[in-house]
């Protein structure tokens, strides 16, 4: 498998992404670093890291199947600028949330562009 900017991406939020939502969907609480969670939030926690690791398990199965990789890349490019515009008006209206928050906005903001690039790859 050669790797170039969509394997990188797709390989990057398929390993990383099935991680971390894993994590959510399992101990939710504490992935997120907080402990006095209500079940609504927690109910919420789980039905969007089990959104997260359905995308990131399909974002790895595109890798050997190429005609999913665009639209999973669609996907990922508009989860990533959903994620970013939201919590960044959180940020602005909430307050500062803790420094696990603070960077996964920068690291999310940062595969805007990296995943618009590597849709326009071929």
């Amino acid at each position: 498998m050669k790797l170039n900017l969509r394997t990188f991406v797709l390989g990057f939020i398929g390993i990383v992404g099935t991680f971390l939502s894993g994590a959510g969907l399992l101990i939710p609480a504490r992935a997120f670093g907080e402990d006095n969670l209500s079940v609504i939030i927690l109910s919420n926690l789980r039905a969007f890291t089990g959104a997260e690791l359905a995308l990131t398990l399909f974002a790895l199965y595109s890798l050997s199947n190429k005609k999913f990789q665009e639209p999973v890349l669609i996907f990922l490019l508009l989860t990533f600028i959903g994620w970013t515009v939201g919590q960044v008006l959180s940020y602005i209206v909430d307050g500062v949330p803790n420094a696990l928050t603070t960077g996964s906005i920068i690291v999310q903001a940062l595969f805007i562009p990296l995943t618009w690039a590597a849709l326009k790859q071929k």
